[in-house]
């Protein structure tokens, strides 16, 4: 393998990460937040909201949600 040559390439390929990178950071910023009305569940907390019993809910909590 010949390191001139495999050079150019991995910085082009950098380049082009960088450049995914940077437009999906743009992208993501002016869609906003995916769901602006989930809340965090504080440390110790349980809900047990719709879908059940067991807290499946991955630290999230729907707006509104009332605590039994």
């Amino acid at each position: 393998m010949k390191t001139a040559s495999s050079l150019p390439a991995l910085a082009g390929f950098v380049l082009l990460l960088l450049a995914l990178t940077a437009v999906s950071y743009a992208v993501g910023r002016a869609a906003g937040p995916v769901s602006p009305g989930l809340h965090q569940v504080e440390e110790g907390e349980r809900w047990d909201g719709p879908g059940g019993a067991g807290g499946h809910d991955h630290g999230m909590r729907a707006p509104g949600a009332v605590r039994p």
